[in-house]
């Protein structure tokens, strides 16, 4: 999805968190992620915008699954816990709700021990073939 260089998802972004993102089945995604040090903000705590960012990109991909050229038009974010360098988490999207234009997510990120760390829902625009190509995603790079 995206490009190679999308900062979450992208095998050739240098500093990206090269995440990958799988179907698990019926509308839902899932990947694996461990926080490093270079993604803290508070010392030995993971950055929030980069915890947005993973809810963000789960979120994104639940369409993408579906076939369907999406952006965000809303993320609403709840922080729980804090995430801390060195720890893994599991990161899922899931469909909520479809219309014509709109696809609505959850999305979350648990901690190795299944603890919620933060969680959040979206509202995704399905793009038309007109519209992808008036903001040059219609030959994205997959």
């Amino acid at each position: 999805m995206g490009t190679a260089n999308c900062f979450v998802c992208g095998r050739d972004n240098p500093h990206g968190l090269h995440v990958t993102f799988e179907s698990v089945g019926d509308g839902e995604v899932a990947a694996i992620y461990r926080c490093t040090e270079t993604m803290a903000g508070w010392p030995g705590i993971q950055h929030g915008g980069i915890t947005a960012a993973l809810l963000d990109e789960a979120s994104a991909y639940v369409p993408y699954y579906m076939g369907l050229t999406a952006v965000t038009a809303r993320l609403d974010i709840r922080y729980h816990q804090p995430i801390r360098v060195g720890e893994w988490l599991r990161v899922t999207g899931k469909l909520t709700r479809q219309t014509s234009r709109l696809i609505e997510t959850e999305s979350r990120i648990t901690g190795e021990n299944g603890e919620l760390k933060a969680q959040a829902t979206a509202s995704m625009m399905i793009l038309s073939r007109k519209q992808q190509e008036k903001i040059g995603l219609a030959n994205a790079d997959p």
